[in-house]
């Protein structure tokens, strides 16, 4: 972890929303296989997506942390910012995309199953690299861009996102991240 507490905050919410996108891609490769899948999970993952990595991880990137890099010299439009923006917007479509294929789904009829299988495919191509550009690229450039005191208002800005939701929610989504890791 680093010295600055709200990217190691968004860093941690990545590393849950991986565990998730790769549990995902273990129940696409179950679906592959023709076995037996609980569509619960992949319905619980749409709103993990939604609640989770869009409106607690997402939310304090989009509203609070790219502003700040953008009030510290980043521009808005080119890279990096306007691409993850983009890949945010992405990342909505895919997981409505997912919600669709998961209603479809009927395993005796093979092409829902490829139908959500390359959704799922997409979303794991999605998910990895969009982190990685965040926690290898926007973070680090966040510690040497914004100063020290806009870096704890940041801070201060996501446990006031943190405290809008519901109580018990990162707990129940951590608990999720692990039961969809080990089905998969």
């Amino acid at each position: 972890m680093s010295d600055n507490p709200a990217v190691d905050m968004l860093s941690r919410e990545h590393k849950v929303i991986l565990k998730v996108v790769f549990g995902l891609h273990g129940l696409a490769g179950q679906i592959r296989e023709g076995r037996t899948v609980d569509v619960s999970l992949l319905r619980e993952t749409v709103e993990f997506m939604r609640e989770f990595a869009d409106k607690c991880h997402h939310a304090k990137e989009e509203d609070i942390l790219f502003p700040a890099l953008v009030e510290h010299g980043v521009p808005l439009h080119g890279c990096p910012l306007d691409a993850l923006l983009h890949e945010h917007k992405e990342g909505r479509r895919l997981v409505g995309e997912l919600e669709q294929a998961i209603d479809a789904f009927t395993p005796d009829r093979p092409e829902t199953g490829n139908k959500l299988i390359s959704v799922i495919e997409a979303i794991k191509e999605l998910y990895p690299n969009h982190i990685w550009k965040e926690d290898e690229m926007v973070f680090p450039m966040t510690g040497k861009l914004v100063p020290p005191s806009a870096l704890r208002r940041i801070y201060d800005e996501f446990e006031e996102v943190e405290a809008q939701n519901p109580p018990g929610i990162h707990e129940r989504f951590h608990r999720f991240a692990d039961r969809i890791s080990s089905a998969s």
